[in-house]
């Protein structure tokens, strides 16, 4: 049995959506074009601010952190009130997600990105709505402002969350630079470029 997941998918920048610089248009674009059944979302900052303010305890220590643990207090706020998938803004989409969820069993809570070199990370992943596993994350940030060690300490040995994310591909060189035309995609199973995907399907590289 395919595991169900809110379809909601989650990025975040400091800018105006409208403001986004091209390349992170264009990965956006990624998530959008290959996932047309799921609810994109951008949030910047200031939307970033309005959610986690409502947790007050948390928002004591999250107005004084810079942009990226901000970001990494929200995403964590956000998925565990909504669920969903959660992509970083250098994380671009290589596989519909509805593709990816068919080869993993069971019915995990979570489903994160394999552990390398026994370092876990929280550039992707996605979680049910009001999982036990991202509700002790977030009341753990109330004490602890180590948030990344929070996470990876406490979803990835836990035993009903899949190490399968293999949706997409991660990347600091996106925030650099155009996406590259070379981009190949796993779409249901064929190996294809992004661009003649977007060629067959009649889709814009940028959204």
């Amino acid at each position: 049995m395919t595991p169900s997941f809110p379809k909601i998918i989650w990025q975040t920048h400091n800018h105006k959506e409208e403001w986004l610089p091209e390349n992170l248009k264009q990965v956006k674009a990624t998530w959008i074009n290959l996932n047309p059944g799921w609810d994109y979302r951008y949030v910047d900052q200031v939307q970033r601010d309005q959610r986690v303010s409502h947790y007050p305890e948390i928002y004591e220590v999250y107005k004084y952190q810079l942009p990226i643990p901000q970001a990494d207090i929200w995403r964590y706020i956000v998925t565990y009130e909504e669920g969903g998938c959660y992509a970083d803004m250098d994380s671009v989409c290589i596989k519909p997600l509805d593709f990816m969820l068919q080869g993993i069993y069971g019915d995990p809570e979570m489903i994160v990105v394999p552990k390398k070199k026994d370092y876990g990370n929280n550039c992707n992943f996605i979680t049910k709505a009001k999982s036990p596993i991202m509700e002790s994350v977030v009341n753990q940030i109330k004490q602890d402002t180590s948030y990344l060690s929070i996470f990876v300490d406490t979803v990835y040995d836990h035993e009903n969350v899949s190490k399968l994310f293999d949706a997409a591909s991660h990347s600091l060189e996106y925030k650099k630079q155009v996406l590259p035309n070379n981009l190949m995609i796993n779409y249901y199973g064929e190996n294809i470029k992004y661009t003649d995907f977007l060629e067959q399907k009649g889709l814009s590289l940028t959204i």
